[in-house]
């Protein structure tokens, strides 16, 4: 315990991977977390296990890992694999006098038979990072304490950075698995020794290789490559700042004012659908919300405002979306800008005289309502890495979508879908009897070159203040047809919303445009959410009924970034019984700016479970929370430190 509580010359050597994915020793965790937007994939090798791992650090205290581990004791090509979400939350940063403190579950729903959980401390000393705590469950078999309880830890020790072993570490672990439902399973396995050694490298920063020995007996491979998802963020294409503000105009005409607002607008890329200078008061409505920090784009636009408004406009207003998608009207003082311009002032000094108002509050946009488009080709990979009958399965699209809003709240989507490859048949295994085939039958829809992946029209409202509701009707996504609701209570400026949506939907003939299969499939669900300040991180709770008729509830991680990439996390637990457990992971990545297209290409990679029936919904390529939080209160608070950008 005095090595654990010794506090001079700790080493700052980062956390390696365990054999489940996330930061860890061998079999054992450890208190440590990745840095925040930490993206990670590996895959471990022993003989009695296979585990296929991705870590998402989603914020700083927390790390989710998706995991797919199979039993492969009896031969590779006997090997099923199933899915296991392992949680970590870190409860006490290291300091000065104190070790760190994280407790985690490792298998939160269905694990095989591998579900523990822990309390573990972490404490560095010099090159040494040591871990001390307590497990339940596969921690718990080594008979300490009447089963319920059991010491673990270890040590990892991190070679210098400057000496021959530059990269590499070496670890060595206790724990208290014994291994009892494997050994009454296969009668020839060796009994384990609790203690395990194994060395990692690290020959570039995002690669990791280990090796090691474990249960006194069986070898063990791992590789891993972790990324920061930060800087797969290429950012949001900005122009040129605009030039010094300078003194104002000594007179003009306010329409003349505004005809050079507007074009010097466009000039910068800004998607603006009128301009209004009444007296003191200038006002700009955009068509929608460009890429990037909501706050920059304010900033930059009142910037422009400010260098060309009649000298006595004094209150400059940016409207950031339209009123009936929950925009923000940001009003700054024209002096506080032209102070900045003179690097006499700062966003925190602008912030104290700006008002941040509903959208609605500016009024209406002079003029007739545009019609506001936007466009997205997406390269997707989708694969599953634990099919019955192989490990891995796949599909590769190539989509086109479009989604257009009109006057009157109504609004279009159309999307096709170029099937370009896949090894499904034969990789997903039969359906489950019990449930009806929802999506258990992807492959007769990926057999097809080319299909309309969805062609709907819907109507948005906003029936009171804070209250939003969707209607759309069509072909909803690649596999069904119908109707979709939707409302969402979502009050200006909270962090939080709650909603419901509901589907009625018939199972569209693969290929076809008119044509659907007998049988009607309907869903509803209550959903909460809720955003960290700067909007950037969102969680979603929902619960309901799913597809196939089962009753459960999904639980949703999202990272966003200020350029556009969108990492998500979900986790979906029915009463199907069985295999009821469904997760995925999902990285979208825009690429550009572009000519023609723009940033409209943005490659997905999905890790996920395909050819399921359980827990499976409409595939909604349109939400109310989406539409109406790219210009929300959260974005623009969140990115305020750039508004002088």
């Amino acid at each position: 315990m005095g090595l654990l509580l010794a506090v001079s010359g700790a080493s700052q050597a980062e956390p390696t991977f365990s054999d489940f994915g996330g930061a860890g020793l061998l079999q054992v965790p450890t208190a440590r977390m990745f840095d925040a937007d930490t993206l990670a994939a590996g895959f471990t090798w022993t003989p009695l296990y296979r585990h296929a791992f991705l870590t998402f650090q989603a914020v700083p205290d927390v790390e989710v890992t998706i995991r797919q581990s199979g039993d492969a004791y009896a031969g590779s090509d006997e090997t099923e694999f199933a899915g296991g979400v392992d949680l970590k939350l870190r409860l006490l940063r290291e300091g000065p006098h104190w070790p760190e403190v994280s407790a985690g579950v490792r298998g939160l729903f269905d694990s095989r038979g591998l579900g523990s959980r822990y309390l573990l401390m972490s404490r560095r000393w010099y090159d040494t990072d040591w871990t001390l705590g307590a497990g339940w469950g596969r921690f718990s078999q080594g008979g300490f304490l009447g089963h319920d309880i059991y010491p673990i830890g270890g040590v990892e020790v991190h070679m210098p950075d400057d000496g021959l072993l530059d990269g590499f570490s070496f670890k060595l672990e206790y724990t208290g698995d014994r291994f009892h439902a494997e050994r009454s399973r296969y009668a020839d396995l060796p009994a384990p020794f609790p203690v395990n050694v194994g060395v990692v490298w690290r020959p570039l920063p995002w690669i990791e290789a280990g090796a090691g020995i474990e249960q006194g007996h069986a070898a063990m491979v791992r590789a891993a490559v972790k990324l920061d998802a930060g800087r797969l963020d290429s950012g949001s294409p900005v122009k040129s700042p605009p030039s010094k503000i300078g003194p104002r105009p000594s007179r003009g005409i306010a329409r003349d004012a505004e005809r050079r607002i507007e074009t010097a607008l466009r000039s910068a890329g800004m998607p603006v659908q009128a301009v209004r200078i009444e007296d003191a008061q200038a006002t700009v409505w955009l068509d929608s919300v460009p890429p990037g920090p909501p706050a920059r784009t304010a900033g930059r636009i009142a910037r422009i405002m400010a260098a060309r408004a009649p000298a006595k406009a004094e209150r400059l207003t940016v409207v950031l979306g339209p009123a009936e998608l929950a925009g923000t009207a940001v009003s700054f003082l024209r002096a506080d800008l032209e102070r900045a311009d003179r690097h006499a002032g700062s966003p925190a000094e602008i912030w104290r005289t700006t008002e941040l108002e509903p959208a609605a509050s500016a009024g209406g946009a002079p003029g007739p309502a545009a019609d506001r488009w936007q466009g997205r080709i997406t390269p997707r990979l989708e694969q599953s890495l634990n099919g019955r009958n192989g490990f891995h399965a796949y599909r590769a699209t190539l989509d086109f979508a479009t989604f257009s809003a009109g006057p009157s709240g109504l609004v279009s989507g159309t999307g096709l879908r170029f099937n370009l490859s896949d090894n499904l048949e034969g990789r997903l295994g039969a359906p489950d009897p019990r449930l009806p085939v929802v999506r258990s039958d992807v492959g007769r829809y990926a057999a097809v070159p080319a299909t309309v992946d969805h062609l709907y029209m819907g109507w948005l409202w906003n029936p009171f203040t804070d209250w939003h509701t969707r209607l759309s009707a069509g072909q909803m996504d690649e596999m069904f047809s119908g109707v979709e609701g939707e409302v969402l209570y979502r009050p200006f400026g909270a962090r939080w919303a709650v909603g419901a949506d509901g589907d009625l939907v018939m199972k569209r003939v693969p290929g076809n445009l008119l044509y659907v299969e007998p049988g009607l499939y309907a869903t509803l669900h209550g959903s909460l959410r809720y955003e960290s300040s700067d909007g950037l991180i969102q969680g979603t709770l929902r619960a309901g009924r799913y597809l196939a008729g089962d009753l459960g509830s999904t639980i949703e991680l999202t990272r966003l970034f200020d350029g556009g990439v969108r990492i998500g996390a979900y986790a979906t637990l029915t009463n199907a019984g069985g295999r009821n457990l469904d997760h995925g992971i999902s990285v979208r990545i825009p690429i550009g700016p572009l000519p023609v297209v723009g940033r409209a290409l943005a490659p997905e990679i999905a890790t996920r479970s395909l050819g399921r029936d359980a827990g499976q919904r409409v595939d909604q390529s349109l939400q109310l929370y989406d539409i109406t939080g790219a210009a929300g209160v959260g974005r623009v608070m969140g990115s305020w430190n750039r508004l002088l950008e």
